[in-house]
């Protein structure tokens, strides 16, 4: 599950000052560095956990939306988990006041995480395949991951929300020793995110998959355009990029020897051996596609899924991977995440999307190519994006009916249009023959519950969750 680390491993790695250790052949397996998922910490027998903080660059400069601070909570921390052994700084060590707590002292917490991290990579070598764009991120991962995995040991990182710090507590809990490929995304809420994670992190492969509004007017980034130029970024320290010749925006970059350019503009001299378009051959046939006269049924068949599966295809096929195996880890493809799963609702199965509402999320959503589908939106509302909720009733039109629950945020906003009728029951699904979408926004983490509370109002056993592989 996790990496190890004895007593010796961190004296060789870190700079230990001072400690206190009862056990000296005690081995520890996992660094609580930042919260990855509890399962880690439940399965785990021995924890050494750093007090970490974030300063205020870490806020102004987007990675964190509030303070972390543990420091003035240690002592809270060590009276609730004595058991914990504690990574700590000089400054900290009058907390310790009684034999009852295990510790070490360093200079600096953070640089010791640094020394950590780059201890694991220099020892692993892991060759690294990095995707970016604006929607569609996580499921390419997927594909890549489940591609990859035909033929090599791959690890996937995934967050919410990948920030330095989360990065390299995956790294340094997670990454084996036999890992040969890392896949993850890097999304970017300011200017120099992807720039960052891109440093940190240096892809091999570095894929561009698609651009939209998402994220405009955050950090000066007013025009895609600007999307486009600073999500370039992933290309600058990659060997070789996988770019997305469709989309009207990153079509307009190029590599010329070693210089990235956005239209005339040179941005950057990159390490680039070869900028390659995912263009292979594609076709729409019945519920699925060909890819190079295969074929490929899709988990969700739309334009975006075309776009993944054929990225997922082509940087399998650049490193070696046989067709077939392809093919079957793309037909085979479950996602790994909640934002949208196949649920059964009166016995009909159902894409439930339930993750935070944006407009470029249902844009993606509504360029299905299903004959018949519909619209079920059952929670709907986020402080965050309340700009864009008029823009999305011009979506309604790609479906054959809308279904708006009337206890929904905003439905002054979105009723009155064509093809919509306001509901207060989950009736009109029993009769319905086609696709249904059903949206729901609400944290894709609580998928469980969201189901259980979303459906209260159906009869008893009328659905039930698809089960699907875990990550």
């Amino acid at each position: 599950m996790t990496n190890k680390y004895s007593l010796d491993d961190l004296r060789h790695i870190c700079h230990i000052i001072d400690e206190h250790m009862e056990d000296k052949d005690i081995v520890f397996d996992y660094l609580r560095i930042v919260y990855l998922d509890d399962k880690y910490e439940k399965e785990s027998k021995h924890i050494l956990f750093f007090p970490i903080y974030f300063t205020q660059y870490d806020i102004e400069d987007g990675w964190m939306n509030n303070y972390v601070d543990y420091r003035p909570k240690i002592k809270e921390i060590m009276e609730k988990h004595p058991e914990y052994t504690y990574v700590i700084e000089k400054d900290m060590l009058a907390l310790f006041d009684n034999d009852k707590y295990n510790y070490l002292v360093v200079d600096n917490i953070l640089e010791e995480i640094d020394k950590l991290y780059e201890y694991v990579l220099d020892r692993v070598k892991p060759k690294v395949v990095a995707v970016t764009g604006s929607v569609g991120k996580t499921t390419s991962v997927g594909l890549i991951t489940d591609v990859l995995a035909k033929k090599y040991k791959v690890e996937r990182i995934y967050h919410k929300r990948i920030t330095p710090i989360l990065l390299k507590a995956h790294i340094i809990n997670l990454l084996k020793s036999d890992t040969e490929y890392v896949v993850l995304e890097n999304s970017i809420y300011y200017k120099d995110h992807v720039k960052v994670l891109s440093t940190l992190l240096k892809p091999y492969i570095a894929c561009f998959l698609q651009l939209d509004s998402s994220h405009l007017h955050k950090d000066g980034m007013d025009r895609i355009e600007d999307l486009a130029i600073n999500k370039a970024e992933i290309f600058r320290n990659a060997k070789i990029g996988f770019y997305n010749t469709s989309d009207s925006y990153i079509k307009r970059i190029s590599l010329k020897d070693k210089d990235i350019y956005y239209d005339n503009n040179k941005l950057f001299t990159s390490n680039l051996d070869k900028l390659l378009p995912f263009n292979v051959k594609m076709s729409y046939k019945n519920d699925g596609f060909m890819i190079d006269d295969k074929f490929v049924k899709p988990y969700l068949l739309t334009d975006l899924s075309l776009l993944q599966y054929s990225l997922a295809y082509q940087v399998g096929k650049y490193v070696g991977i046989d067709d077939k195996d392809i093919i079957k880890a793309l037909n085979s493809y479950i996602p790994v995440e909640n934002r949208i799963s196949k649920v059964k609702i009166y016995g009909k199965e159902v894409f439930f999307d339930g993750d935070v509402t944006t407009y470029e999320r249902l844009k993606q959503i509504s360029k299905n190519k299903y004959k018949k589908k519909i619209l079920v939106i059952r929670k709907f509302g986020s402080a965050e994006n309340t700009d864009r909720f008029d823009k999305v009733p011009e979506l309604f039109t790609s479906f054959d009916k809308v279904y708006l629950f009337d206890d929904i945020e905003y439905l002054s906003i979105l009723k009155g249009y064509n093809k919509v009728k306001v509901v207060n029951n989950h009736n009109f699904m029993k009769e319905y023959k086609g696709v249904i979408f059903y949206h729901y926004s609400g944290y894709f983490r609580d998928y469980v519950k969201v189901l259980e509370d979303n459906l209260l109002s159906l009869e008893n056993d009328t659905y039930k969750i698809i089960p699907y592989k875990e990550d």
